[in-house]
């Protein structure tokens, strides 16, 4: 059994400071023993049907929310926080184009999948069996590695549904730069969208080399430029200021 508490945050402006540092800790339970409860749910006759709008719930479920940083290894920092009313999907061709126009390109990629297997009447802890979505994505994204060269940057692109944790995305961004024959001078960064159009349990990594010319640009080609890509099954998003809402419902 897997317990989990959601928090849902109404964000009050579109775009503001804060700082997360991993790691952070997540609480995971399992259990080979599944206890029933019997639950007796009230109602008043006259009750008025609970409406998701209200409160900012049904607004958090459609929105994509944003977590950006730096990322060192041995300590990722989350410095913003921005909620976005789409993800606007592109055509593979167009990205890459648009990639190497702006001095951009892809150095590794991966998915991964969460996965929970309980050990049953086993007691030996070794048994069990956890695999977390980011870092399964990170493993997949090293097993094949293209040259950095003398990129300006590196931007580290994380996707998954609406229980991405950014806990795990920071264990797996350290896990990245750790691997990465990145040198001092290189800025790393990282990008975390949670979705709820994506898959829960899984999640994707796209790591870019990136140039930052972004220079006269603007919409879905300074995102591109700027190294936000997120490779997500076979198809290619990116996020755009233009899509950033302040909306409460």
């Amino acid at each position: 059994m897997i317990l989990r508490l959601s928090i849902v945050l109404t964000i009050a402006s579109s775009a503001f400071s804060f700082t997360l540092t991993a790691p952070l800790c997540n609480s995971r339970t399992t259990s080979s023993t599944t206890t029933s409860l019997g639950i007796i749910k009230g109602e008043a006759q006259d009750a008025v049907p609970f409406d998701e709008n209200q409160g900012g719930v049904g607004l958090a479920k459609r929105s994509v929310i944003k977590i950006s940083g730096v990322a060192k290894q041995g300590s990722t920092e989350g410095q913003q926080l921005a909620r976005y009313e789409k993800m606007q999907v592109l055509d593979a061709g167009d990205a890459k184009s648009m990639m190497e126009k702006s001095g951009c390109s892809v150095i590794c990629s991966g998915m991964g999948k969460e996965l929970y297997q309980d050990p049953g009447s086993s007691m030996n802890f070794n048994d069990k069996i956890v695999k977390l979505g980011p870092h399964e994505a990170a493993k997949a994204a090293l097993a094949s590695v293209a040259s950095i060269g003398d990129a300006k940057s590196v931007v580290l692109n994380f996707a998954g549904g609406d229980d991405l944790i950014f806990g795990e995305v920071a264990d797996a961004c350290d896990m990245i730069v750790g691997k990465l024959n990145v040198s001092e001078k290189t800025k790393v960064k990282f990008n975390s969208v949670s979705f709820s159009d994506f898959e829960d349990g899984t999640c994707s990594v796209t790591v870019v080399a990136s140039e930052g010319k972004t220079g006269g640009l603007d919409g879905v080609e300074e995102s591109v430029a700027r190294g936000e890509v997120y490779a997500f099954g076979d198809k290619w998003y990116t996020v755009v200021e233009g899509d950033i809402t302040t909306a409460d419902n």
